[in-house]
């Protein structure tokens, strides 16, 4: 016999619920240094309990509270230090509170890109999210709005080149701007950034794509190049974080060490195919709500780590995945569902509500999802299904 059950439905954006609201205005004051906590109100309403802010002019320094209006006597909590020498212009910012009645942020959150972001947050309620003698959770449905570029600031955006000149070994590297390319845009964009680099130039770079081969690049003046390896990073005094980026770049472009270590030629040509998907799958991991499993969550990472509720692979299911120079999954934004065919079944405590709950999205290395350095967050929306005893 089926348990009886109530949906839990979450949206990512939901993390912008808030309890209170920044209200900011201006009033008109002056003051003299005679009566210093003593502000005299020339326009403007001015509010006991509202923070004002204004840089000179004798105002004082840090949080300057007002703390009561009788008329147009304004009493604030710290002295002034000057005379105002006339009627000044002051930013008022009053909290109000609205822990009874929350409200939703999330086109202000969204348009000014404030954090929390999209790959690690907490929704929070003043009350439960959800009330019952709850035994299981079960994850039901996921939706996922991929945003993740296919070159992200940081993180695969850096090529670096060797080439010798008699006995002088020579690298330079190049930074692709953050965005979604297509194969064949992509190429254009890096023998752009090539030809036009003061030291790079010289070697006259053609890069094209095709669907056989992949990223060919051509030197048409012949000179020998290759792609940096590791170990020459290492001598060019490169960081680890730093080589993952540029190796994270050649996984981009389908180059490996036969690109590097083996051979130095006037083309290169990718040895493995290009990986356009900055990662495979999403995992979503939650300590609050795995909080009471029995069994703990794990990978074949060596972080082993804990919490996970799912993992979101986003080739799909059942629909081919095809590459061409115009397209390929990865080089645009796309949404998809995941309708779980194994849901995750979550071990939860009949005598606990469910207060609040976190979330934390991270790639196939272990990290945060990027996009919110790009403006480009990554949402979702998640149906859980909470099981009563």
């Amino acid at each position: 016999m089926q348990s009886a059950n109530a949906i839990l439905a979450i949206n990512s954006l939901d993390r912008y619920i808030t309890t209170t609201t920044d209200i900011q205005t201006n009033i008109e004051a002056d003051w003299l240094l005679a009566a210093p906590t003593t502000l005299n109100l020339i326009s403007g309403n001015a509010l006991v309990g509202a923070t004002l802010y204004h840089v000179g002019d004798g105002f004082p320094l840090g949080v300057v509270t007002i703390v009561s209006v009788v008329g147009t006597v304004i009493t604030i909590n710290t002295p002034v230090t000057a005379n105002s020498g006339g009627p000044i212009v002051l930013t008022q910012i009053f909290l109000v509170d609205n822990a009874t009645q929350p409200r939703s942020n999330a086109l202000v959150g969204q348009y000014r890109n404030l954090p929390p972001y999209c790959n690690n947050f907490t929704i929070t309620s003043p009350g439960a999210l959800i009330y019952g003698y709850i035994d299981k959770i079960v994850v039901s449905q996921i939706q996922v709005q991929y945003n993740i570029p296919t070159v992200c600031f940081g993180r695969n955006d850096t090529l670096v080149i060797e080439w010798t000149i008699g006995t002088t070994q020579n690298i330079q590297a190049i930074t692709i701007p953050f965005g979604f390319y297509s194969p064949d845009d992509l190429a254009a964009a890096v023998q752009a950034l090539i030809t036009s680099s003061p030291t790079l130039g010289f070697l006259q770079m053609v890069v094209s794509f095709d669907i056989r081969d992949g990223y060919t690049f051509t030197s048409n003046n012949g000179t020998n190049f290759s792609f940096a390896g590791p170990d020459v990073l290492i001598d060019n005094a490169y960081t680890t974080s730093q080589i993952n980026r540029v190796l994270k770049t050649y996984r981009l472009f389908g180059m490996n060490f036969e690109n590097s270590e083996i051979t130095a030629q006037s083309t290169q040509i990718s040895f493995e195919f290009p990986n356009f998907l900055y990662t495979p799958y999403i995992d979503i991991y939650s300590d609050v709500l795995t909080n009471y499993q029995n069994v703990k969550d794990t990978n074949t990472s060596t972080a082993k780590p804990k919490g996970l509720i799912a993992r979101v692979l986003l080739s799909g299911v059942g629909n081919p995945q095809y590459t061409t120079g115009s397209a390929a999954l990865g080089t645009t934004p796309f949404v998809m569902t995941a309708d779980l065919n194994s849901p995750k079944v979550i071990q939860w405590s009949r005598d606990v509500a469910v207060p609040s709950i976190d979330f934390q999205l991270r790639d196939c290395y272990g990290e945060f999802i990027p996009g919110d350095i790009e403006r480009y967050p990554t949402e979702f929306q998640m149906t859980l299904l909470c099981i009563e005893g």
